[in-house]
């Protein structure tokens, strides 16, 4: 028992179900991120009064990202997300954007789970899988796969507001900053086994974690949104933006876009 305790310390990390239900539960992991959000506008905030800068609105939004150009032979991705963007007044007509977001994606790569180059599922998984089924003719297996990629974009614009009549005002901008990725895949299994004597098919799924792929992404995205005055501190926004990644930080590998169009909606509200 003493070198079972040994040998368990020394080179296993063991984790409870309920960790490792937490660690791939959707609504965790958005909390987990809303809180990265509140923290960087808390951080915003913060410099802004220590730096004596003017805030001159915040804008929270919903945005509808569209990739273009994908890498790692990706069919499609789809997406949505949101975020928040404090401007701190520069001139009469220029300001600071600083925004924040988190996203989510939905990917569809062809043989994803090979694709994924992990280990144990190409080199000892599949291979009892494929052996199961073999020795046992009433047992069979359907083998699934979803793939989806969170990121958390962090940037800094520079906005200039044109105004066309009293109630629109025009936006061009220019933003760059980094991404914050994380791709994550699974299995999804669905097993059945027949027992011909009872008469009797028994059906269970579960779901095989692949390791996750993470990284850190640097963007350009030049833009211009559009804002309709409806109170005297409240405007509905509309934008579109091009976001390119130029390079990365860390795990530009694994990154499976290289450019996107992302539409938004929102509210600006003013501080005079």
């Amino acid at each position: 028992m003493e070198d079972l305790a040994k040998l368990r310390d020394s080179q296993y990390s063991w984790e409870s179900c309920e960790e490792v239900r937490m660690k791939h539960d959707p609504s965790h992991i958005v909390r987990q991120r809303m809180r990265l959000i509140r923290a960087f506008i808390v951080l915003v905030v913060a410099y802004s009064a220590s730096a004596r800068a003017q805030i001159q609105s915040i804008s929270t939004f919903a945005e509808y990202p569209s990739p273009l150009n994908k890498r790692l032979n990706i069919q499609s991705a789809s997406a949505i997300g949101g975020g928040v963007e404090v401007s701190l007044k520069l001139y009469e007509n220029t300001s600071i954007g600083l925004r924040a977001a988190y996203v989510s994606y939905s990917i569809d790569q062809p043989d994803q789970l090979n694709q994924w180059n992990w280990n144990f599922w190409n080199d000892r998984y599949y291979t009892k899988i494929q052996s199961d089924m073999r020795a046992d003719p009433n047992l069979t297996a359907q083998i699934g796969s979803v793939q989806s990629m969170d990121m958390i974009p962090v940037s800094v614009a520079l906005n200039y507001s044109a105004t066309v009549d009293d109630n629109l005002t025009i936006v061009p901008n220019l933003a760059g900053g980094v991404s914050f990725f994380t791709r994550k895949l699974y299995a999804d299994e669905t097993w059945t086994k027949q027992f011909p004597q009872a008469e009797y098919t028994l059906t269970y799924n579960l779901r095989n974690f692949a390791p996750e792929k993470k990284g850190t992404v640097i963007f350009l995205a030049p833009g211009c949104n559009a804002g309709y005055q409806i109170s005297s501190d409240v405007s509905l926004a509309v934008g579109v933006q091009y976001k390119h990644y130029v390079s990365s930080i860390t795990g530009y590998g694994d990154f499976p876009l290289e450019n996107e169009i992302i539409a938004k909606l929102g509210l600006t509200f003013f501080y005079r």
